[in-house]
């Protein structure tokens, strides 16, 4: 049986689907082909990655999910397997921010600058984050996660020169065409994935910053329901 952090992690707020486990350090993933996925094919990834990281359920510390924001369906199906989960095994729940699970793929080549994460939400808007690094290497949000237009995505030199990541830079150029001065590189194929969700959790655990099952709640950020 591992010992240190052992947990389970749940990113479906995009269509690209992923769940990961941790057995200390060592950690096993996942994919599913998309959030429109049964619950069935979520419960066997989870089941697959739990088996490669040589866990058994009653190890787990936590079950951490990415809260969004992101699709409708998509959140709810995340929630919901983090709730089932946690209620089953008595253990918390870790609340992770896919748009800063995004920037967690971008730390590689950020440089310590800060990540501006833009996923295209439809209806002619975006989930956008931007997110700077604590001294623990971990996303520290600069302002909080938000659903804008396009044209609200607007910086200055003031602001110094960040990292662009996520598809929406490339499904709105204009975006990158306002912001030119202050980009220093484009990385529109970055999406959250559940290694980043589990990566920021085992910091929240660190720090008891989970909730209980009937605080696993999404982030919408949308009242309208689209997916």
């Amino acid at each position: 049986m591992s010992s240190g952090f052992n947990c389970i992690a749940i990113e479906t707020a995009t269509s690209r689907c992923s769940v990961a486990a941790c057995a200390g350090d060592r950690v096993e993933i996942a994919r599913l082909a998309d959030h429109r996925a049964s619950s069935r094919h979520l419960y066997e990834a989870i089941g697959q990655a739990v088996a490669r990281a040589g866990l058994v359920p009653a190890a787990l510390d936590c079950v951490a999910f990415g809260c969004g924001p992101g699709s409708f369906t998509g959140l709810r199906i995340a929630a919901a397997a983090a709730q089932g989960v946690a209620y089953a095994l008595s253990i918390p729940v870790c609340r992770v921010s896919s748009l800063a699970a995004t920037a967690v793929s971008a730390r590689a080549v950020a440089n310590s600058l800060p990540v501006a994460v833009c996923i295209d939400a439809r209806q002619g808007e975006v989930y956008f984050g931007l997110y700077g690094w604590g001294s623990t290497g971990h996303p520290v949000a600069l302002q909080p996660d938000a659903l804008l237009r396009p044209d609200q995505v607007l910086f200055d030199a003031a602001h110094g020169a960040f990292l662009a990541a996520g598809n929406g830079w490339s499904v709105w150029p204009d975006m990158q065409t306002r912001n030119a001065a202050v980009i220093q590189d484009v990385l529109p194929d970055l999406w959250p994935e559940a290694t980043g969700v589990l990566e920021i959790a085992r910091q929240q655990f660190s720090e008891r910053q989970f909730v209980a099952p009937a605080g696993a709640l999404p982030n919408y950020v949308r009242n309208k329901v689209t997916d």
